[in-house]
């Protein structure tokens, strides 16, 4: 049986409940300030941050410690809002998309230089987008207005965190805001390269779409 809550948890949890009012008011100030919040996704915990903010994303870099790239995955509430950043794959790529979004298929993609900040930009103009099933996190980026950071929940090289009490042992006041989801110990997401004309697999997470050439690396 867990100890008590310390105070310092207590003040910063937030339970994901049937009703997301109080979930979206806690939720959105402090990503819109640019805070560090846990959220919980439809894969694993991951460490969030408004998309655009780059004192936000150092600090998750920071966290996350030595080692980690800088490319970071990033959530978008609906298709029209990846491709308002990026350039839409090709045929291969966009049929990908369409038997797997909303879900946990992370895909890069070409970067819309115009409108995609340099510290937002991967290797060779890419981003890494992906459409969530959980409708909590669609209400949230989508009220958020910009994507939204999410990097697995744990420092490099260990373990990711399976809820969020762990996390606090983990963290502490490094986080703002732990938004508590119960237990998720689930795989990572599958992460695909769309912007080669052969769809290229980097990273086996909970399915292998097909059609897919296996490769390796990319961001988490």
């Amino acid at each position: 049986m867990h100890e008590p809550m310390s105070p310092g948890f207590a003040a910063r949890r937030v339970s994901l409940g049937p009703d997301q009012g109080d979930f979206l008011a806690r939720a959105l100030p402090e990503l819109r300030r640019g805070g560090v919040v846990l959220l919980p996704t439809d894969t694993i915990y991951g460490l969030s941050c408004r998309w655009d903010s780059e004192r936000a994303r150092e600090r998750i870099q920071a966290i996350k410690g030595p080692g980690r790239l800088a490319l970071f995955v990033a959530l978008v509430a609906n298709a029209e809002m990846a491709f308002r950043f990026a350039y839409p794959p090709g045929p291969e790529g966009q049929r990908i998309l369409d038997e797997q979004w909303p879900g946990p298929l992370t895909a890069v993609l070409r970067a819309r230089p115009e409108v995609v900040p340099m510290f937002s930009q991967g290797p060779e103009e890419t981003i890494a987008f992906r459409w969530p099933r959980d409708a909590f996190l669609q209400d949230l980026v989508r009220d958020l207005g910009v994507p939204l950071v999410s990097t697995s929940a744990n420092r490099t090289g260990a373990p990711n965190v399976a809820d969020a009490r762990e996390a606090w042992e983990q963290f502490g006041a490094g986080i703002d805001l732990y938004v508590d989801g119960g237990h998720r110990p689930g795989l990572p997401s599958t992460l695909v390269d769309l912007t080669v004309e052969k769809p290229r697999l980097l990273r086996l997470g909970i399915f292998v779409p097909s059609g897919v050439d296996v490769g390796a690396g990319g961001p988490g």
